[in-house]
């Protein structure tokens, strides 16, 4: 007995559109986002050339389980990872970007970097965060202690910390990161009066 033919290409059928269904959840999955901190433009020097004091930033060290490109929001011991939206790179190096850069612009009487220079920094700022959570209650928590360490070993090193809470929206990947970005804000303005106390600008 002769078979018809949609019996006969019934399975390969069953494969095209099972593909073409395939092909159409892809094309409707929503494109992966990729955001950076706010860090500031760095300030231009248009004034005449001189040797400022150098103070080098140290990339900030983070927890392993921050120090990824992940966007995270914390739900009580649980970490959950966004599938729709990562950092441009590994958070340690955005955090020091952003704090390198508030530093430079609210002292631009100092030569402030995270990149290796060839003469030793006259100053270097060691920073370690050991919390920096987003919750999904909206509660944003940090922790941090830094060291500036002089290169003249006659003076003190200046060690400090803090710990403080935020709150805001948490509801997109991009609230999420505006808060992280707040967050990192305010330990910079913290790191900021300590950098005054020890490189006083001068008059």
């Amino acid at each position: 007995m002769r078979q018809t033919p949609s019996l006969r290409r019934g399975p390969r059928y069953l494969a095209l559109a099972f593909g073409m269904t395939a092909c159409l959840a892809a094309c409707a999955a929503p494109p992966l986002k990729v955001y950076t901190l706010d860090a500031p433009a760095v300030p231009v020097d248009t004034g005449p050339a001189q040797t400022p004091a150098s103070l080098e930033v140290w990339r900030i060290v983070l927890p392993d389980y921050l120090d990824t490109q992940d966007i995270v929001l914390r739900e009580g011991s649980q970490i959950n990872r966004s599938f729709h939206a990562r950092w441009a790179s590994r958070l340690s190096i955005g955090a020091t970007d952003l704090i390198t850069a508030r530093l430079a612009a609210a002292r631009p009487d100092l030569f402030i970097t995270d990149q290796p220079l060839v003469s030793p920094a006259r100053y270097r700022l060691f920073i370690n965060i050991s919390r920096l959570d987003v919750s999904g209650d909206g509660t944003a928590s940090l922790a941090a202690d830094w060291t500036i360490v002089p290169r003249d070993e006659r003076r003190l090193e200046l060690h400090d910390r803090t710990a403080f809470a935020l709150t805001g929206p948490v509801k997109t990947d991009l609230d999420i990161v505006a808060l992280t970005n707040e967050v990192l804000d305010r330990l910079a303005a913290r790191i900021e009066r300590d950098v005054s106390i020890e490189l006083p600008q001068r008059g």
